[in-house]
């Protein structure tokens, strides 16, 4: 297992089925996130991944001027499809339609829908509209892929009124060859504080979008982190297929590539809503 600095500390690292829903509401609600290793079911995760490889192989030979055709087109239908294309971003909704299933089932067959329903018994669990893939390659760009992206929290793009748990699943081996996932072990209303969480928001700045006004979004910057004492609190953990990273849509998180990292990665963010 790679770690960060967070290898001074304990980590919430589990097997799936070695922890209660109890000890998981905690752990989760007091450090961002809770690894549960091999709660994903590898068959149903490889036939995902095929699914999203036969998509995005049938768009690969695309003229880009239909691309951009489709990019501009007045229906926000298209737009908004060739846009889940181009960012490598395919939501729930459209997979249902191309593939005929949904990434829901990844939680649901595991039982991690129902698990997640024991530990918080007192919210209504729903399906985010906010659940997608993403494939991620360190380096130049390539066509259909996403690049890196530095830390944030999923609130100040979704919603921040609520609390979302994102069950991170990769379909691919990463963290070592491949670029997998960083987090900041911190809890959510020590989160909410460090980021001054001002649900009425502050003053927006150039380039703000979503809920970005309702966080002292610079304070997620590497030199910030550090100034405060979090730099302690980073994990970058190894996955193998079939674990799942658990947490939350205030937990700061980034994706975790080095120059080294040659192969790409796939995986899915299944978001799911407690009202």
């Amino acid at each position: 297992m790679t770690v960060t600095e967070a290898s001074k500390h304990s980590v919430p690292d589990f097997k799936w089925g070695a922890l209660d829903p109890q000890t998981f509401r905690k752990g989760i609600m007091e450090n961002g996130a809770v690894m549960l290793r091999g709660a994903g079911d590898p068959v149903l995760l490889a036939r995902v991944r095929q699914s999203l490889v036969e998509l995005f192989t049938k768009y690969s030979t695309t003229p880009q001027s239909e691309i951009e055709r489709g990019l501009k087109s007045s229906d926000p239908l298209e737009r908004d499809y060739w846009e889940q294309i181009k960012l490598s971003h395919i939501f729930d909704r459209t997979f249902k339609r191309l593939a005929g299933y949904s990434y829901y089932e990844i939680v649901r067959q595991s039982g991690l829908w129902k698990f997640l329903a024991r530990a918080f018994p007192e919210a209504e669990l729903t399906e985010s509209p906010s659940c997608n893939c993403r494939r991620v390659s360190v380096g130049e760009r390539r066509e259909f892929w996403d690049s890196p992206v530095e830390f944030h929290v999923d609130a100040q793009v979704f919603y921040d009124h609520k609390l979302s748990i994102n069950f991170w699943t990769p379909l691919n081996e990463c963290g070592a060859t491949a670029p997998g996932l960083e987090v900041v072990l911190l809890g959510v209303q020590d989160t909410k504080a460090y980021l001054e969480h001002n649900p009425a928001g502050y003053e927006p700045r150039p380039g703000d979008f979503g809920h970005m006004k309702n966080f002292r979004c610079a304070k997620m910057q590497l030199p910030v982190l550090q100034e405060h004492g979090l730099g302690s609190k980073r994990w970058a953990p190894e996955f193998d297929v079939g674990d799942i990273l658990a947490f939350t849509n205030f937990t700061m998180h980034a994706t975790h590539s080095t120059a080294s990292m040659t192969e790409p990665r796939m995986s899915v963010e299944i978001r799911v809503d407690l009202e």
